[in-house]
């Protein structure tokens, strides 16, 4: 085959080029920190790296929920513990109140400070967290005790108007976990009587006042059993709070560690190795500038050049 001045040159200009892309790729990989800096550079690579992405991304967001998760149990049991021990001073009010030798005027004033623990559990049954209430169920912009206004406040001095409904968050692919108690589980439904009925917490405490400020010993006597019902029950809903809070708890510290192999793992596939990259690229300087030096050589002036 006949060789000309023109492959020459068009051989020596591709290889030049192509050296000058070598160069220019090692030197963007050391700039950008990235063995691939887009789909061309290795689809496969790519791929991966996308998925391994998406993958830290669900993550992160079901780190977030399991966090939200965890801030409302333990906000939902903080508040049930401040709950037991109103309840707790409540009964210690019933035991003094059961005393028969107590005068009446003692008694009423023990029924006042009853009075101040109804609004004080009523604070505390209308709790928030981020701005939404715990225990209203799925009505979590209300407050969902309110004052009794009906011609039964004197029996049910606090009425509830949540729900029942279960608020749930996701905290990995379609696992879901119910984190909230509603207000009429925990605050209604409290108290089992002798007839088979339930009545509230508030109830109970307005009974006791009742029983106080009317000088009923006997009255207030029948309200101790009921007191330590309430007590138990709000206890053993602190301790599924509890339960749950410990499981979000292993979640989290799980999901951390999961994210720090696909973190690790992505990196290798991504980032580029610095020190192995400045050698690469030191190699393509080296041949980029023997090629131009050597394509200097080659493509000499030849006769067409003189002519004229």
């Amino acid at each position: 085959m006949r060789i000309t001045n023109r492959m020459l040159s068009n051989n020596a200009i591709r290889n030049i080029n192509r050296n000058l892309e070598n160069m220019a790729r090692a030197q963007e990989q050391m700039s950008s920190g990235k063995r691939v800096n887009r789909p061309s550079d290795d689809p496969i690579v790519v791929a991966r790296i996308l998925a391994f992405k998406t993958s830290i991304a669900a993550n992160d967001q079901y780190q977030k929920n399991m966090e939200d998760a965890k801030g409302w149990v333990d906000a939902s049991e903080s508040a049930l513990g401040m709950a037991t021990s109103t309840l707790q001073r409540a009964r210690e009010l019933a035991v003094y109140g059961a005393n028969g030798t107590m005068p009446k005027e003692s008694m009423q004033a023990l029924g006042k400070e009853v009075d101040q623990l109804i609004d004080e559990m009523k604070q505390i049954a209308n709790t928030s967290y981020g701005g939404r209430y715990l225990f209203g169920g799925s009505r979590t912009t209300e407050a969902p005790f309110v004052d009794n206004t009906g011609n039964d406040k004197n029996v049910k001095p606090v009425i509830y108007n949540g729900n029942e409904a279960n608020l749930e968050w996701e905290i990995a692919p379609q696992v879901k976990i119910t984190v909230n108690e509603n207000g009429q589980q925990i605050f209604v439904d409290a108290i089992d009587t002798n007839t088979g009925n339930k009545i509230g917490i508030f109830d109970l405490l307005k009974k006791l006042s009742n029983a106080l400020n009317s000088g009923d010993y006997s009255g207030v006597e029948d309200t101790l059993s009921q007191f330590d019902q309430a007590i138990d029950h709000i206890l053993d809903i602190r301790a599924s709070l509890g339960a749950m809070s410990n499981r979000l708890e292993m979640s989290l510290s799980r999901l951390g560690d999961t994210q720090i192999s696909l973190t690790q793992t992505m990196s290798k596939l991504e980032d580029v190795d610095l020190a192995k990259a400045t050698i690469e690229y030191k190699n393509y300087e080296n041949v980029y500038l023997a090629s131009l030096a050597t394509s200097a050589k080659a493509l000499q002036p030849s006769l067409i050049d003189y002519l004229s």
